[in-house]
């Protein structure tokens, strides 16, 4: 099965409620060459909810090795970690087979003459290839072996407990879809009842062996037990892709220059305090007390507000015309001795209050007042040098950004309005949403992507995120400005 995913270089999503996420992958070069990609992002808020922060405190950078490929040999002599990577392969594989069960049905709904027995036949062939894919793990993966130390015995019963959860997963998503092919608009109701049949026995005969293997088992009646198996389910989840994570290192720009920058500024400061001093000295003789006074004082207080006014207008520069921030991401020193620098990058962020047209009537000469907030990272992605170098592609980068500031200023009163209703009106209570535009743009050698989105907005959180247009390619850039910004990386 291709895996479609892959070709979708930008994702724009809710992580939590009051997180905006967006992620792209970048791929991984090989040999001496070196990957490029520049990412934008830009929101736009009403100026009367808006309120001042600093960005980089909201903002998440995650990075991690892509899942390796399902068909990836197990490493010889077998390690704990690589024994999570294979295990990450096979869950790699299942979660393609769970995100195609929801596509399969939307493809045959499209049809205008849908083939039920077809349907069913897709669906049977990826509910048989997830069992298999997991039996495949578990006889590779999970069966133990006389040589195998204690902490790799303790890894390989986590792998299966892991990979089970993720075959419940998929089955949980092939349940839901047999529900809304039984709704009176779905498609024929004898194939979900065959998938609904399907499900149901693989549904019983994993958990009964989660029993028998003595891992947890959700139970129904008991809400604590359901989220203690779904905090398990999350430890399984972070302990797995662990091996993937990269090593952030990040560093403001004016911290990295901060001696320059001092030294600058007490450079003007002495050459305004000198200069001063010299025409006092040189006008003594014809100055009074007083004034001889006045011209010391001013020159002791220019002298450290020159400093001050140096240090800042250096460091505004330096950040305009290179960066706010400098990110290298390493890898982890248990896969490569040397942490080798798998990305550096150059961060910006800009808030900006702007004024713009009325969109109820541009014409008019009324204006809408907005605030914007501009980010944009430039990156260089160098190949890896560890020894498990060959089994990754691409590399995933996670941006997250909290929208927690601007929730506190929004209005969570709920408003009555009149509505037409049979045989008259009534009244329905409309809640107060608030929307921020998002405009995400990736650019690579190869091409670019624009992303635009509104994220709706209430006093809990964010409501959902609706796509504006379509994914649309832009004209490919031959090459990035990219300056070697070695020198300014963080070296701890």
């Amino acid at each position: 099965m291709p895996d479609d995913s892959a070709n979708r270089r930008l994702k724009i999503e809710a992580h939590d409620a009051s997180r905006v996420e967006w992620s792209i992958y970048i791929p991984l070069p090989r040999g001496p060459s070196v990957s490029e990609a520049e990412v934008s992002l830009r929101l736009e808020f009403p100026e009367n909810v808006y309120v001042p922060h600093d960005g980089w405190e909201q903002l998440q950078i995650l990075a991690r090795l892509s899942s390796p490929d399902e068909e990836s040999p197990a490493p010889e002599p077998l390690t704990v970690d690589g024994l999570r990577r294979s295990a990450l392969g096979v869950a790699r594989r299942l979660k393609l087979l769970r995100e195609s069960i929801p596509r399969a049905v939307l493809a045959h709904s499209l049809n205008p003459r849908p083939i039920p027995r077809s349907l069913a036949k897709d669906l049977a062939r990826i509910l048989d290839e997830a069992a298999s894919a997991l039996a495949q793990g578990r006889s590779t993966l999970v069966a133990p072996r006389a040589v195998d130390p204690p902490e790799l015995s303790r890894e390989r019963a986590l792998v299966d407990e892991f990979l089970s959860g993720q075959l419940l997963e998929l089955l949980t998503i092939a349940e839901e879809t047999c529900g809304r092919m039984l709704a009176p608009a779905g498609l024929p109701g004898q194939v979900a009842e065959k998938l609904r049949e399907a499900v149901a026995g693989l549904l019983a005969a994993e958990l009964l062996e989660r029993e028998r293997r003595g891992e947890m088992l959700p139970d129904g009646d008991d809400l604590e037990a359901l989220a203690l198996f779904l905090d398990r389910a999350a430890q399984l989840k972070k302990h797995f892709q662990e091996v993937l994570f990269l090593e952030p290192e990040t560093k403001m720009i004016d911290e990295a220059l901060r001696n320059w920058v001092g030294l600058s500024g007490a450079a003007t400061a002495f050459i305004v305090y000198f200069g001063l001093q010299a025409l006092q000295t040189s006008a003594a003789a014809g100055l009074g007390l007083w004034t001889l006074m006045t011209v010391g004082a001013v020159a002791y207080a220019l002298k450290d507000r020159a400093k001050e006014l140096t240090r800042q207008w250096l460091a505004g520069k330096l950040s305009h015309l290179y960066a706010n921030r400098v990110l290298a991401l390493r890898e982890p020193a248990k896969f490569e001795r040397s942490r080798n620098v798998v990305l550096r990058a150059r961060e910006s962020m800009a808030q900006a209050r702007i004024v713009c047209p009325d969109p109820l009537n541009p014409g008019s000469g009324a204006v809408q007042r907005l605030v914007t907030l501009e980010y944009r990272q430039r990156a260089r992605v160098t190949r890896l040098k560890g020894s498990s170098a060959d089994a990754f592609e691409r590399l995933k980068i996670v941006f997250r950004y909290d929208l927690a500031p601007i929730l506190t200023r929004l209005d969570d009163s709920a408003k009555r309005v009149p509505v037409p209703a049979s045989g008259g009106v009534r009244f329905a209570d409309a809640p107060r949403l608030y929307r921020v535009p998002l405009t995400l743009v990736v650019e690579t050698p190869a091409g670019a992507e624009r992303r635009e989105a509104v994220i709706v907005l209430n006093r809990r959180g964010i409501a959902r995120i609706v796509p504006e247009s379509p994914a649309r390619p832009l004209p490919a850039e031959p090459e990035l400005e990219f300056d070697d910004g070695a020198g300014l990386l963080p070296q701890t």
